[in-house]
């Protein structure tokens, strides 16, 4: 077992890192990060901790392991959800608005609402990857894995909500529990996409319960090629400040962009 905490950015370099130290092939590669309005707001990066564990820990772990993927025709699932279709951007936004929405400084908005830019990043990364990477032999897949909240012997995958919003979240878990998955269920559409021959090279679509599911994808949006080159772009750029400074993110913005 290699442990990788997704709120580090050295956590995870050191863990793609191990991993290529043991010369393992990569089949598949499934990014099913889902925090949800978290107690610490800001990473030790300093990101703001949705969009830091939910997207650009993703990002560097695809960067760091791209070549071996390529090497093994891989596939690479990511594990989004249909709340990146409630964000509130809009078309006509202009793409400076869009990206300071999706990439924010600080922890300023509702959980909720971070949460949902942080899983449009994650569609927005699966098809720029797509668009880049299927020439490469990768197949890319992103899903929505369903509604999942549980307490006692079901594991809770995304989030208990009452933890966070009281009597209006208990109420909202009852109301909601006959529409929830259980565990085996919400992972089946990662495993499908991840091993079944029945999607082998079908590349680039979204997916939920095993099917394809492009009538819940955002698609002015999601398949917006200028808004998915520039959140990889700002991304990357995160992460080789990161890379050259060794110091948490926020800092050496501080320090001069």
């Amino acid at each position: 077992m290699i442990m990788c905490d997704l709120s580090s950015l050295q956590s995870v370099q050191a863990a793609a890192r191990e991993y290529k130290e043991k010369n393992w092939p990569l089949h598949a590669l499934i990014l099913n990060a889902g925090v949800f309005s978290p107690t610490q707001k800001m990473t030790i990066d300093g990101l703001e901790t949705s969009f830091g564990v939910n997207h650009v820990a993703h990002q560097y772990l695809v960067r760091e392991l791209l070549p071996l993927l390529r090497q093994s025709n891989a596939r690479i699932v990511v594990v989004s959800s249909h709340s990146h279709n409630h964000t509130g951007l809009k078309p006509e936004m202009s793409l400076d608005e869009k990206l300071a929405k999706l990439c924010p400084k600080e922890s300023t908005e509702f959980g909720y609402k971070l949460y949902a830019y942080s899983k449009l990043c994650n569609v927005l990364m699966a098809m720029k990857l797509h668009r880049d990477e299927n020439k490469n032999g990768i197949s890319v897949y992103v899903l929505h894995p369903g509604t999942m909240i549980g307490t006692g012997k079901v594991m809770v995958i995304i989030v208990d909500i009452s933890r966070s919003y009281g009597f209006l979240g208990k109420f909202w878990n009852i109301v909601s529990k006959p529409f929830t998955k259980s565990l085996a269920q919400g992972a089946a559409t990662s495993v499908y996409c991840a091993a079944s021959p029945d999607v082998l090279d079908i590349s680039g679509k979204y997916w939920e319960s095993c099917w394809d599911d492009e009538k819940n994808l955002d698609e002015q949006l999601a398949r917006d090629e200028q808004l998915q080159d520039a959140l990889w772009d700002k991304t990357d750029k995160l992460l080789d400040k990161y890379e050259s400074s060794r110091q948490p993110i926020k800092k050496a913005d501080a320090d001069g962009n």
